[in-house]
């Protein structure tokens, strides 16, 4: 997997490998590594209890794989945009969701005008983390600008408790450092929350963090205290 990633990074198509692994599944959603084809428990888990509201029912899910977030949130109640930069997946998804789900091929480093800051709720599952460390600025960048006015974004990713850890990873995927979040800062949003198991020693873990449009009324700000600063492996202040 890593030497399709790496020729594909070369080429300079970093995301261009998501495309080769959907096509080679043969409809075997087992083949697909990432799997997708049912909702992450942190979406449902989200979705049945916002931390912040979002202003409105229009979604969009990033990297929609298979369909499984997709399916969730558009049983939530939201008008959902699923995409996803591989045409076998997005094919995929569109034979088991609903009809009134607009499954677009679309790619996050690439995005069309008429998504960018469309949405009053983001989800992305597990996309930033697999891709290589060199696009994900512009991918988390990518990500906050879908978000609309007072838009809520919610992400599920594989965060590193160490810089040793992620530094490590040879993936994909590639555990996040913490310090990799701060970059949805700069895509103008400001973190509600962040909530993950406790690591008992693992190197990474699966974490839900949730972030608002700057400027957002009534959303309150979580800032990361000393006791998830010493689990997570950072020094000193909240990076993100």
């Amino acid at each position: 997997m890593r030497a399709l990633v790496e020729e594909h990074l070369e080429a300079g198509r970093p995301t261009g490998w998501f495309e080769p692994v959907y096509a080679a599944s043969g409809g075997d959603a087992g083949a697909v590594p990432w799997g997708g084809d049912v909702a992450h428990p942190y979406v449902l888990d989200w979705l049945a209890d916002p931390v912040v509201a979002p202003p409105g029912r229009r979604a969009v899910v990033v990297g929609c794989g298979l369909g499984g977030d997709a399916a969730a949130v558009h049983g939530a109640g939201y008008d959902v945009v699923a995409f996803d930069v591989a045409p076998s997946a997005v094919a995929w998804a569109r034979d088991r969701l609903p009809p009134d789900v607009d499954v677009q091929v679309a790619d996050l480093l690439d995005l069309p005008d008429g998504l960018v800051g469309g949405f009053d709720l983001v989800v992305e599952v597990r996309t930033i983390q697999s891709l290589p460390g060199v696009v994900r600025d512009a991918a988390m960048h990518a990500v906050a600008s879908l978000a609309g006015p007072a838009g809520v974004v919610v992400v599920v990713t594989l965060l590193a408790t160490s810089a040793r850890a992620a530094a490590d990873a040879e993936g994909p995927p590639w555990p996040q450092a913490p310090s990799e979040l701060a970059a949805y800062l700069a895509g103008s949003l400001r973190r509600v929350a962040l909530e993950h198991p406790d690591p008992s020693g693992e190197d990474a873990l699966d974490v839900r963090c949730t972030f608002v449009r700057e400027g957002a009324e009534g959303a309150p700000s979580t800032l990361m205290g000393d006791a998830q600063r010493d689990v997570l492996g950072i020094p000193g202040a909240d990076p993100a």
